[in-house]
């Protein structure tokens, strides 16, 4: 996986979303589609489409 997600601190409550923290949502997507993969639910060729297309949506 190219980036990864490393937690520092919580200083606030802060609002989730794709407009919001379209960094960490994005960073969250591929954590899950990595997890999933890892599982074996996806195979890699299903990960790399996901990945791809979480790429164009940028």
């Amino acid at each position: 996986m190219e980036n990864e997600a490393v937690f520092l601190a919580c200083t606030e409550k802060i609002a989730v979303s794709k407009t919001a923290t379209p960094e960490f949502y994005r960073l969250y997507q591929q954590s899950v589609f990595h997890t999933l993969w890892e599982q074996g639910v996806l195979n890699m060729v299903q990960y790399q489409h996901c990945l791809d297309i979480l790429k164009r949506q940028i």
